[in-house]
């Protein structure tokens, strides 16, 4: 139900710059691959579907949001700051959490970025996307060092846990029979 690549395009290629106000965010999905190798492109596909909902209902009314193509969405926003963006994405974080909180194998996971016209005077809508989209890799890499963390945090926690039965990690490996003991 969002605007497709072309009407995300039509706005990213305007030739002026960006009118002061204007601010640009890049999102893009998170375990995409994964879900659509694990479960299926039919779950991709309603995973797509979810986020795009949601983005949608999170974001004021009148702020513009777009897929711009693939596991990618662009939002345009008019009239806001830093500050004012910070709390819009803020709340979208929440609003993500909360839907994603009625499917805990496919929860929403995203990385986003922004740009503002204030802070990039001169800047092209494009330039301004591409201003997003660089500091939403930033968050993307943020997002994997975080969730390595936490991996790394749950490993250590069930090692603990299977210490404190008496076991070591030695006595848990499988090892299958050679051919001669069989």
């Amino acid at each position: 139900g969002l605007p497709n690549r072309n009407k995300c395009d039509e706005l990213l290629s305007q030739p002026d710059a960006a009118p002061e106000d204007i601010g640009v965010c890049s999102f893009d999905l998170n375990n995409l691959r994964i879900i659509n190798n694990s479960m299926g492109h039919e779950a991709g596909d309603e995973y797509i579907r979810r986020f795009a909902v949601c983005l949608r209902a999170s974001m004021p009314a009148e702020q513009f949001v777009g897929r711009a193509g693939g596991d990618e969405f662009i939002a345009v926003t008019h009239g806001m700051g830093k500050e004012e963006m910070k709390a819009c994405l803020a709340s979208v974080r929440e609003q993500m959490a909360e839907e994603s909180k009625s499917y805990p194998d496919t929860p929403l996971s995203y990385a986003v970025g922004f740009a503002l016209a204030s802070e990039f005077p001169g800047s092209t809508m494009q330039e301004l996307f591409n201003y997003a989209d660089k500091n939403m890799y930033i968050d993307k890499n943020r997002a994997k060092m975080q969730e390595a963390a936490e991996k790394q945090k749950m490993k250590r926690k069930l090692l603990e846990e299977v210490r404190k039965k008496g076991y070591h990690f030695s006595c848990l490996l499988y090892t299958s029979p050679s051919p001669r003991d069989t």
